[in-house]
């Protein structure tokens, strides 16, 4: 998972162009399927440092880190007495952890926030604690409203500048400027400010793995790179500072590609259009945030209700969704198709399965006219499983899914569980590396190319002993490798891939001689 503003510094990544190194041994494939990504993708380059001579003018945005390398800006609230808020993404606090239905309100919190941190200036940068978690969910929309450990007057004495929130959604086509602090592949001497001037195209609904957002904005800001979620996208005036907040990075297809399979998951975000789902390629996309200044109340707190457009969910799955093959079969590991329903408190769920449709059909009551019903319990704290377990029997048609729950008549605070019926069988062909570990013994490591080569399975044998054609005989691969001895050599090993919905490919078949 390349490029990607999602991913957390210092985390492992899934390599998708794995080079095959077997040396001296023979491998028999299907010679029209690849054993390998075909395509690499392109990366963002990393955009240009903010001038010195404009910190100022930006001073409100900081590196963030809140449990992962992002950035935020300091919300113009119109109330220096109250709290200082820092506008970022919900996947920047921890959303990618939790539950994807569920919203995040009042919680204490952790980290800090680095402001003024220009090129040139890492001498006299400001560091301020998070203390708050007002809001975050990857719900329908990727925010969180974080609360600083200052007030808002106390930072503008030190000399930031706050941003308000564009109260309306510009038109697209609407020149801004992109202002955050990427980290991806960076010494962190020059993890900075930097700037990239971009317009704005236009409003889609977006999936990426088990999330849907809407009124997420395309745009063709450069250099959008893991650190670079949760940057504003500002309007500008004469003057060249910024007026408002119109959107922020979430997410982007850059070092992404559609040739390599798995779109739509993550790391590789779709547009839902009238067709369906696609991925764009080298694009980038920002979350729409028009209105949000309208969720503080005239102390300058944080306040949901009212004007505010902040979602929150009545309804959500603590797990649940994914990829499967239709009906009720199990996907690549065992698990079958359904949804583990908990709600903010004790009431009854009603649950359909819908279309995907342009995403909205959770939050229609003419939905539900042939819904289930049943007891929904009320969640529980941190890692507690205690949901209603939902069956899902999905159609055998391939196509996106919504299981939706909607607790009691609060459609609005619905629940939208993604699936997706996958029939189409791997588009690579499995493969293995054989590694010389000295004393004539060799390591087999399969390759892993997800979602397309989630797991494997195989076999082994003297060579000559072993049909690979006699899968039933296959087991099951868990992460531990093959280690065969000098005296095992030589031997023919077997193995297929199975994609995330389990799929099975076709099998290949290596042959190892004596190293």
């Amino acid at each position: 998972m390349a490029t990607h503003p999602q991913r957390r510094r210092g985390r492992s990544i899934w390599a998708l162009g794995l080079v095959l190194a077997l040396a001296g041994c023979t491998v028999t494939t299907r010679p029209d399927l690849p054993t390998a990504a075909p395509v690499t993708p392109t990366p963002a380059t990393v955009s240009d440092p903010l001038p010195l001579a404009q910190l100022a003018a930006f001073s409100g945005v900081a590196a963030l880190d809140t449990g992962s390398n992002c950035s935020g800006t300091l919300i113009d609230t119109g109330v220096p007495t109250g709290p200082a808020y820092v506008l970022t993404n919900g996947h920047c606090t921890g959303d990618v952890g939790r539950p994807a239905q569920a919203t995040t309100i009042g919680a204490e919190w952790f980290g800090t926030a680095e402001f003024l941190a220009a090129k040139g200036n890492a001498d006299d940068t400001l560091t301020v604690d998070v203390v708050g978690l007002e809001y975050s969910t990857m719900r329908h929309t990727d925010t969180a409203i974080v609360r600083l450990k200052s007030t808002l007057g106390e930072l503008e004495d030190l000399g930031l500048r706050p941003v308000k929130i564009a109260d309306a959604e510009p038109a697209g086509g609407t020149a801004v400027v992109n202002v955050g602090v990427p980290v991806q592949d960076l010494h962190p001497d020059d993890w900075v400010l930097r700037r990239g001037d971009c317009t704005l195209g236009s409003q889609h609904t977006l999936i990426e793995h088990l999330w849907m957002w809407l009124g997420v904005w395309s745009n063709d800001c450069p250099g959008i790179i893991q650190g670079s979620s949760g940057s504003s996208l500002f309007t500008v005036g004469a003057d060249g500072a910024p007026d408002a907040i119109v959107a922020m990075i979430n997410t982007t297809t850059w070092g992404a590609t559609a040739a390599n399979g798995g779109a739509c998951t993550m790391n590789h975000p779709c547009e839902v259009t009238a067709d369906g789902t696609k991925m764009v390629e080298k694009t980038s996309y920002a979350q729409s945030v028009a209105g949000i200044g309208k969720c503080f109340d005239a102390s300058g707190r944080f306040s949901l209700g009212g004007g505010c457009p902040l979602p929150t969910s009545s309804v959500w799955a603590e797990s649940g969704g994914g990829s499967f093959r239709g009906g009720d079969q199990p996907n690549a590991g065992g698990g079958h198709p359904s949804a583990s329903l908990v709600g903010r408190k004790v009431g009854t769920v009603r649950t359909v399965l819908t279309e995907l449709g342009d995403g909205t059909a959770c939050q229609q009551q003419s939905t539900y006219s042939s819904a289930k019903s049943s007891a929904l319990p009320k969640a529980g704290e941190d890692w507690e499983q205690l949901g209603v377990q939902i069956p899902v029997d999905l159609p055998e048609q391939e196509g996106r899914f919504l299981l939706c729950a909607v607790a009691g008549s609060d459609y609005a605070g619905a629940a939208s569980v993604l699936f997706e019926v996958d029939r189409t069988p791997p588009i690579f062909a499995a493969n293995a590396e054989v590694d010389d570990i000295g004393g004539g013994a060799v390591v087999v490591r399969p390759h892993l190319v997800p979602p397309e080569i989630t797991t494997v399975r195989f076999a082994w044998g003297p060579q000559g002993s072993i049909d690979c054609t006699d899968t039933a005989s296959f087991q099951d691969f868990f992460i531990v490798p093959l280690t065969l001895k000098a005296a095992d050599l030589p031997a023919t090993y077997c193995v297929y891939g199975l994609d995330a919905a389990g799929n099975a490919g076709q099998v290949t078949k290596i042959e190892i001689p004596k190293h």
